[in-house]
């Protein structure tokens, strides 16, 4: 009985070790062979190198796909390629990396598009999914929909994703109707740290990012109140 699977590229197909490519990965194939790996690889920030497909969604002007080297910031992506919101509204909030990752504000989108650097502030670059909210967005009820998303897509083999997203979006209700909002922040914060060290796969272990994105960026969402930094 095993907790995970075994790792095809220690046993696969036949038992044997075997190597399985993304669309992403096959996409790469043609520049690489034409230019040569050396040229592939010198667009490259740190670890991260060559390019990455990005996919546009959401409140965003000029939606579809655009490939760029990794190092691209957030800004000139959501502005330069995708034109702005469609809603012509500030834009408040951006999720990359899909439905599990993290919401990321203004403070965030001059950071380089690589795994590290976002890495290093909770966030997740993923396959390059990318959800555009103008300032109408209610952050509150993003971080809800992560936890019925993920009480709905799990396998239910494990207890921290099984039942933890299921008491996630039960708590977060309790939030937004204010009953006993701190201790329920506080209660939310500790269940989405036993998911993320707990869970047995990423479904449950990523579900808290953008929860707690949410959370930490945008807390007045959850009817908590913001100290006045220019009046400190």
């Amino acid at each position: 009985m095993r907790a995970k699977p075994p790792l095809p590229a220690i046993t696969g197909l036949f038992g044997q070790p075997t190597l399985i490519n993304n669309v992403i990965t096959l996409a790469s194939v043609p520049l690489i062979l034409a230019r040569g790996a050396e040229f592939y690889r010198d667009f490259d920030v740190g670890r991260s190198r060559g390019t990455l497909p990005m996919q546009w969604a959401g409140n965003i002007k000029q939606g579809g796909l655009v490939e760029k080297a990794f190092g691209v910031t957030l800004r000139e992506l959501l502005y330069d390629y995708g034109g702005g919101s469609a809603s012509g509204r500030p834009i408040k909030a951006v999720q990359v990396g899909g439905p599990l990752g993290a919401y990321l504000p203004e403070s965030q989108w001059d950071l380089p598009l690589d795994y590290e650097a976002y890495a290093a502030v909770g966030g997740t670059v993923g396959h390059g999914g990318i959800v555009v909210h103008d300032d109408t967005a209610d952050l509150s009820k993003l971080a809800r929909y992560a936890m019925e998303f993920c009480a709905i897509e799990s396998c239910g083999k494990c207890t921290p994703c099984r039942i933890g997203s299921t008491r996630g979006v039960e708590v977060i209700d309790k939030i937004r109707a204010d009953q006993n909002r701190v201790e329920h922040v506080i209660l939310l914060r500790d269940l989405c740290n036993t998911m993320v060290h707990g869970s047995l796969c990423a479904m449950g272990g990523m579900t808290p990012f953008p929860v707690l994105s949410a959370l930490d960026h945008f807390p007045q969402d959850f009817g908590l109140v913001v100290p006045d930094r220019k009046a400190a």
